[in-house]
């Protein structure tokens, strides 16, 4: 039998010399035929292991090889660029959502959708408050986006704000830090503009096709290889992108999947506050409407918040402390009357407030707020919340809106400097630990000032009343909590000083001085002529009989469209 002589060598008999280890005799010795047919077997053995091991050798390379051809692709198609874009879904299309949106659009390397789950974008919700913070992020965002909005705005924080004593109708703390802070960092005056009016801003800003309404969000799965998010919609339609950002408010599935909870009710970590807030607004004409911002009515387990909001009219929020699911009338009537049997004995500004609102044009609705997550992060790899869905706070501060904002200008600051898919995780948590403690501390300011205002604030006592009751028992006369809120309004003005400097401190675009004051001017002379249109409208209205007091066609506060 004749061997190839690759494989010569391994078939050939070997001898060994005594005492001498591995090394190879000068003379073959003569060998037994049979022994010469085994070595042969043994030989054709190491040749098929040899054969085999080899094969294997080649398939592990080739398995190799389109590994590292795959993770090539996925190196390749990671990279964030503007033909590669970072394809980010925004869940929500609130205030919060329709900004992200936008700050986002802003950035040539993200492709941004956004889920809504109304069928349709609607006219509803009544004024917010964007304070200094959000106009200057605004600003930030898109210069054109904020003149717009200013042709539609009303400042109010540079004029006379402040508490009052809702018995005696007096000013019991009015202050100006809502103006010294704006000043301070040259920024223009917290205001109001319609949420109706700033979502059609908004979405008007978008780039066409950006929004999907009749999508409401119900989950999501992180793919692997830094691949991105499915997410699922109510009606079962999915949609990939690397990035979601959950922008779907207080009842937020997003979140409810991220810290494994439900999206509402017991465990799902939002807390009913133990207050209602009832809304209401109407073409108004108070004597002091061009001096005045907004005014806070003290008294017990309730307050009473009226504020100019352009065009002539007032609007007002009445804040009463009730239990949890307390029976509240539904016809627009009953409604009314309740709320003015709460205020009832209060000033009489409020009740004549309450009275010339339309009774279709007031509602109710229970509060709820969230504590700060310190001991879960707000993102969970390349999903990461926003707003309301994560932070809901109590609208004494008016903020709400404005940290919404802050959170999304944050995200697209951190997301437009990725440049690969794989740095997303990192990126979002990033902007967890930036914003974490910000948002804290409004929440604790937000709720600190409703439980002072319902649970210690009462109606103050006077010194110069002296010991009697002249307006009756428990209203103003001499006692403990009276006397403690009579004096606590020396400390007051120091807090607010505190309080709107934080709150302006977040401020990425300034002004100079002479622009602020240049705007201010041209939007009050446009809301002078507003005012005086509606007023000798709604003077005609009445002369003529045609005045509408249903409260039909006007947007709803709180009332979304029905989405499914």
């Amino acid at each position: 039998m004749e061997l190839a002589p690759a494989f010569a060598a391994a078939a050939a008999p070997r001898t060994w010399s005594p005492g001498t280890s591995h090394h190879l005799a000068s003379a073959p010795q003569a060998v037994d035929p049979s022994q010469g047919q085994s070595s042969a077997k043994r030989g054709l053995g190491l040749v098929a292991v040899a054969v085999t091991a080899a094969g294997v050798r080649q398939s592990a390379a080739r398995r190799n090889n389109r590994r590292g051809r795959r993770l090539a692709r996925l190196a390749v198609a990671g990279e964030v660029t503007e033909a590669n874009p970072l394809r980010v879904i925004v869940a929500g299309g609130g205030v919060g959502g329709l900004m992200t949106a936008k700050a986002l659009t802003t950035v040539p390397t993200l492709k941004v959708s956004m889920l809504e789950q109304a069928t349709q974008f609607a006219r509803f919700g009544g004024p917010i408050q964007l304070a200094s913070n959000a106009l200057s992020t605004i600003r930030e965002i898109d210069e054109d986006l904020f003149n717009t909005l200013m042709t539609k705005f009303t400042f109010t924080g540079h004029r006379k704000n402040g508490l009052v004593d809702g018995l005696r109708t007096e000013w019991y703390c009015p202050f100006d830090a809502m103006k010294t802070a704006a000043d301070q960092f040259d920024l223009p005056y917290t205001g109001v503009v319609d949420r109706p009016d700033l979502q059609e801003v908004l979405l008007q800003k978008l780039p066409e096709g950006t929004c999907t309404n009749a999508k409401r969000v119900t989950g999501y799965k992180i793919l692997p290889d830094h691949q991105g998010v499915e997410v699922t919609c109510a009606d079962n339609t999915k949609y990939e992108c690397d990035v979601l950002i959950g922008a779907d408010g207080i009842w937020s599935a997003t979140r409810a999947q991220m810290f494994g909870e439900p999206a509402k009710g017991p465990g799902s970590g939002c807390n009913y506050s133990g207050y209602v807030v009832f809304a209401g607004e109407t073409v108004y004409q108070p004597e002091d409407y061009w001096d005045v911002g907004y005014k806070v009515y003290m008294g017990p387990s309730r307050y009473f918040v009226c504020s100019d909001v352009g065009r002539g009219r007032i609007q007002w929020y009445a804040f009463v402390s009730l239990p949890e699911n307390a029976e509240i009338p539904e016809e627009n009537a009953a409604k009314k009357e309740y709320t003015k049997n709460a205020f009832f004995g209060w000033s009489q500004q409020v009740l004549d407030l309450i009275e010339a609102t339309p009774a279709g044009c007031i509602e109710d609705r229970a509060l709820y707020d969230r504590a700060p997550s310190f001991f879960k992060s707000w993102a969970d790899g390349p999903v990461c919340l926003l707003g309301d869905a994560v932070h809901p706070m109590m609208p004494n501060l008016g903020q709400g809106g404005c940290q919404a904002m802050e959170d999304g200008f944050t995200i697209m600051k951190m997301l437009k400097d990725v440049k690969h898919r794989r740095e997303v995780p990192d990126v979002l948590q990033s902007y967890y630990r930036a914003r974490i403690f910000r948002t804290a501390t409004v929440q604790f300011l937000s709720r600190i000032a409703s439980d002072l205002l319902l649970d210690t604030f009462t109606f103050p006592w006077k010194a110069e009343e002296g010991l009697s009751a002249p307006h009756g028992a428990g209203k103003g006369d001499f006692n403990y909590n009276a006397v403690v809120v009579s004096y606590l309004r020396y400390l007051l003005p120091a807090v607010f000083v505190g309080q709107f400097t934080f709150l302006y401190s977040f401020h990425p675009y300034k002004w100079a001085s002479g622009e602020v004051k240049a705007l201010v001017e041209k939007v009050m002379n446009r809301h002078k002529e507003d005012a005086h249109a509606a007023w000798q409208k709604r003077e005609g209205q009445v002369e003529r009989g045609e005045q509408d007091d249903s409260g039909e066609g006007v947007p709803s506060f709180f009332a979304k469209v029905k989405t499914y």
